[in-house]
């Protein structure tokens, strides 16, 4: 058989870069084959720090405990017969972050959900993986104390997934979680943070490997706060201005499909925007994902809810229902402007006013 040409577009990495997540190796556009003829095969071949990981030779793969902090890249070679094939590395390595708070308080690897009760009640509702719960339960008491909660996923570098508290004075606190939907230590990580108007678990922003924070001042700055993967910072830097028509912000994972985390919130309109990340610790331009927001009185991205491998968002109204908006990221990555950011909502709760913070 003669030798014939392979052509190859961009391979390209997309998915979640965090411990647990998914990474999918893609091509822009199918392979060609010159002259024409014949139906391609795909060899897969992925990568840690460019050394070839054993067993790793699918379409998709899942980061382990391994690859955390460590540049995972892959390789295709499409073949169309014995004497006609192409090989192309990615040209896209990501780093990969420390456990996401989307893969659960309590170990399981599903999504979970927390809520302050009136009676100062901390409590976990965690989900099955395939859009419903299982029975809450009570994690703290005593937190009526603070004003501010978040999950910053796994901030101390052991795997598990922890909450940050602020209190009446301004003093940071972090909960370490123990991977079983309990605490193993409590400790002030900081002071002076009465100053910023909200504090969101921003994820491995700026792509070092270690889960960050993004606080936003009174003045409407952004700042990022590198955490160092042990519980403590680094040097924090401003990456953004001009946020003051920015209200219930929140960080909803790799809500597109990239290896670039975002940030969502809505503005004085109603309208629901989106901004990514660019994995440098940067904010890059607003998206509008919807209209009518004004109804919410909360908003939150707890990760995949109904287990389909894309990042979710729900939104409680004023009646308390919360309402799952079910993402798309996998469609949106293959055509964004014919698939959209959506792909439906449910509503999969009631009753949740009655709680005074949810996260």
């Amino acid at each position: 058989m003669p030798l014939r040409t392979v052509w190859l577009n961009a391979v390209e990495i997309q998915g979640d870069p965090t411990l647990g997540g998914r990474l999918r190796m893609l091509l822009y556009s199918p392979p060609e084959v010159t002259p024409a003829g014949g139906q391609p095969t795909f060899i897969y071949q992925w990568t840690r720090d460019n050394v070839a990981i054993p067993g790793a030779n699918q379409s998709e793969y899942r980061p382990g405990t391994a690859d955390v902090g460590h540049s995972i890249s892959g390789s295709m070679t499409v073949t169309f017969d014995a004497t006609s094939a192409a090989t192309q590395t990615a040209h896209n390595p990501v780093v990969i972050g420390a456990k996401a708070r989307s893969w659960g308080f309590n170990g399981d690897g599903t999504a979970d959900v927390f809520a302050r009760n009136a009676y100062g009640q901390l409590l976990l509702y965690p989900t099955d993986g395939r859009g419903h719960w299982h029975a809450p339960q009570v994690i703290g008491t005593g937190w009526h104390i603070f004003n501010l909660l978040m999950s910053p996923g796994d901030f101390d570098g052991d795997g598990n997934v922890d909450v940050m508290a602020r209190d009446g004075q301004g003093r940071l606190f972090l909960y370490s979680g123990n991977g079983a939907g309990g605490w193993v230590v409590a400790k002030q990580i900081g002071q002076g943070w009465q100053g910023f108007y909200d504090i969101v678990g921003a994820g491995d922003f700026n792509g070092d490997g270690t889960n960050d924070i993004i606080a936003r001042d009174s003045a409407h700055n952004m700042f990022l706060y590198p955490g160092d993967g042990r519980g403590g910072w680094l040097q924090p830097t401003l990456i953004g201005y001009g946020w003051g028509n920015a209200d219930l912000l929140t960080t909803v994972g790799h809500f597109t499909g990239s290896e670039s985390l975002s940030l969502m919130y809505r503005n004085q309109y109603g309208g629901l925007m989106i901004s990514e990340g660019s994995r440098n610790g940067k904010i890059l331009g607003a998206m509008t994902t919807g209209y009518g927001w004004k109804v919410m009185s909360r908003l939150g991205g707890l990760g995949d809810f109904n287990g389909d491998g894309d990042p979710d968002v729900y939104g409680i109204d004023n009646s308390g229902a919360m309402i799952m908006y079910y993402g798309n990221a996998s469609a949106y990555q293959i055509n964004a402007m014919f698939n959209g950011y959506w792909k439906g909502q449910a509503t999969v709760g009631s009753g949740w006013n009655v709680m005074n913070y949810v996260f």
